[in-house]
């Protein structure tokens, strides 16, 4: 192959990203040039350091950037984080452990930070690499551990039962005739969820038994059943939820270190999922909820977790819907008390302190692992 022809690919390709920019651009106005960038990063507070360590950082972009055309987007994680690695003078370079070279590129540094993507595939690449890049004793963030749960609710689901914290009711099976013999007893409607997506997709009501047979028929069947990753079909497993019917909203709350952030999200008229919707309210958080969260979090054994919960006002009790290593971050203003933006900081069991202030919980994220790593 010759070096015209990979020339030629990288600047059609960038060609049909800076097309692709313009469009997306009309519709969600998310990306940003290098100017707008630096004025939305420093919104927040600097994150700083008490002792600088002496390590190289490999910082990941992601294989979705825009920054080979002069653009970010809005929710891009690796802005943030290099904000921070400025900000305390760390050494760090660009990384991209999609080449075929990643192993020996690897070798120079200390930490890897990798925000990896959502989907599947990716979810399979890095679960596989940061195993091999532990073993050759670099600290990644996110580490083994966390990759292992990031967007697999039935792996998180596993957790919250061995740790015997109080999610919502959940079915989860690899067999046919065991879910059967459930649905048979089953209280309609039930939600079933496939085990990665996120933003409500691939989320569905199931209204009474003959819908619920109609779906383990597909998912049991030679190719399971359709998702809206058209790579992947739910196969060979279903994750059931009870519907609680008195949840009239959600309630994220974000953990790092003894940090804690955390707003309210409601769904729209006539649907029951609130996450996606876009409806939000930042206010005071409850104790209960903020010690459930920081439970999970320690339960987790994350750097960062953000746990989505609802409350049943039947049982007056906050149930764990899922919960998340990486989310969307649009703004440095992840809690706000009376218009005041804040964090919790955690004094002790059930004792919390607001603290004013604008902070990326990505740069809070990397503080707490280079502290405790290095």
């Amino acid at each position: 192959m010759s070096k015209m022809y990979i020339r030629d690919v990288v600047l059609s390709n960038k060609l049909l990203k800076k097309v692709y920019a313009k469009y997306r651009n009309k519709t969600t106005d998310d990306l940003m040039n290098n100017v707008e960038l630096d004025e939305y990063l420093e919104q927040a507070e600097k994150v700083l350091l008490e002792n600088k360590p002496d390590i190289v950082v490999g910082l990941v972009k992601g294989s979705d950037s825009y920054s080979d055309i002069g653009l970010v987007r809005e929710r891009d994680y690796y802005p943030k984080y290099e904000r921070f690695l400025r900000n305390n003078n760390i050494d760090y370079e660009f990384y991209n452990p999609l080449l075929s070279n990643w192993m020996e590129k690897a070798k120079r540094f200390d930490l890897i930070i990798w925000h990896t993507s959502s989907d599947p595939a990716t979810q399979e690449i890095a679960e596989g690499k940061i195993y091999i890049l532990e073993k050759m004793g670099k600290i990644c963030l996110p580490n083994y551990d966390e990759v292992w749960s990031y967007e697999n609710k039935i792996r998180a689901n596993y957790l919250y039962d061995l740790y015997d914290l109080p999610s919502i009711p959940t079915f989860i099976s690899h067999s046919k005739s065991d879910t059967l013999d459930y649905l048979s007893d089953a209280k309609f409607p039930i939600i079933s969820k496939i085990s990665t997506g996120s933003a409500s997709y691939g989320v569905d009501k199931i209204d009474n038994l003959n819908e619920a047979k109609k779906l383990v028929d597909q998912v049991f069947s030679y190719k399971g059943k359709e998702t809206y990753f058209k790579y992947i079909n739910q196969k060979e497993y279903v994750y059931f939820q009870d519907f609680i019917e008195d949840a009239t909203y959600d309630l994220r709350i974000m953990c790092v270190g003894e940090d804690l952030f955390g707003y309210y999200r409601y769904p729209n008229k006539g649907d029951f999922r609130a996450s996606g919707a876009g409806n939000y309210q930042k206010k005071e958080i409850p104790v209960e909820a903020l010690e459930l969260a920081y439970q999970v979090y320690k339960a987790f054994g994350s750097n960062f977790l953000a746990t989505d919960f609802v409350y049943s006002e039947k049982t007056k009790q906050f149930l764990i819907i899922e919960s998340s290593v990486f989310i969307g971050v649009d703004s440095c203003e992840q809690l706000a008390i009376n218009d005041v933006a804040g964090k919790y900081i955690r004094k002790s069991a059930n004792e919390y302190d607001f603290v004013k202030g604008r902070f990326w919980v990505q740069e809070l994220t990397l503080k707490n692992v280079i502290e405790r790593q290095f």
